[in-house]
């Protein structure tokens, strides 16, 4: 099992070849529904884990390592995109102890300046990956005994959309099969979550349909229509309040998206 990470694979190829980085992740991602559901479960699992030093993997343009930082006492930012670290470097500005670098953080021979993390933050990125179980083992590699691993991930096969093939996705996943690598790569699952039903999951796709569809039509003004942009950010609060209402329907499993919380055994 390989324990490297390579972006510019077969999903990241997929994804330039049709969307420049100034495309995806979109610059109103921070007002949409999806962002709102995955950021609030991953600030709720941070300030129980409060890590003294938290890896972020595959930053883009920082939006959620910008709310992520608020729980760590430190915290290293990565990405292969110049113009996305830079994003996130000005984001983590006013951060005691931040550090963003352009760098694969699992390729062999990563280590950050104080030997080992004890938090690893994977967020929107493991679907991107062919070798996504070789990506598990090296976060598990990184992380000493009572190390954590907050992750996130699209859901359901199902709800597969022209979007995924633009952005570079290489699978959506089921429970079952994220509970398993994960477990199989050495963790512990503590919560998984399924974001997104009835209302949050629903708004992302049919989001997601719309960006493929004026993708594919080269429609002026871009992946999202003008003046939905600027509604977007009136939409924040329902938003946030569905992200805190919906987890209570995570069972049903009907969601677009999951949120894992997994540790490695103290044993």
């Amino acid at each position: 099992m390989s324990s490297e990470l390579h972006f510019d694979g077969t999903g990241a190829a997929q994804a330039n070849a049709c969307l420049q980085w100034e495309g995806a992740p979109s610059e109103v991602q921070s007002s949409g529904p999806a962002f709102h559901a995955r950021t609030y479960l991953i600030e709720r699992a941070l300030s129980r884990i409060r890590p003294r030093h938290l890896l972020d993997i595959g930053c883009g343009r920082g939006y959620v390592t910008h709310l992520a930082a608020r729980h760590a006492a430190r915290i290293t930012a990565t990405d292969l995109a110049a113009d996305a670290v830079a994003a996130t470097r000005s984001l983590l500005a006013g951060h005691p102890a931040a550090e963003v670098r352009v760098e694969d953080a699992l390729a062999p021979g990563w280590r950050s300046d104080a030997g080992r993390v004890d938090a690893i933050l994977l967020s929107e990125v493991l679907e991107h990956l062919p070798d996504d179980a070789g990506a598990l083992a090296a976060c598990r590699a990184l992380l000493p005994r009572g190390g954590h691993l907050v992750l996130t991930v699209p859901a359901n096969p199902a709800l597969w959309t022209r979007w995924d093939d633009l952005a570079g996705h290489v699978r959506r996943y089921t429970r079952r099969e994220l509970i398993v690598k994960v477990e199989v790569a050495g963790f512990r699952i503590e919560h998984v979550t399924n974001w997104g039903f009835p209302v949050t999951g629903w708004l992302a796709i049919r989001g997601a349909k719309m960006r493929s569809a004026r993708v594919a039509g080269h429609a002026a003004g871009g992946e999202v229509p003008p003046l939905l942009r600027k509604l977007m950010p009136l939409a924040s609060v329902p938003f946030r309040i569905l992200a805190r209402v919906e987890p209570w329907l995570s069972s049903l499993d009907r969601g677009a998206g999951y949120v894992v919380v997994a540790s490695v055994p103290e044993y």
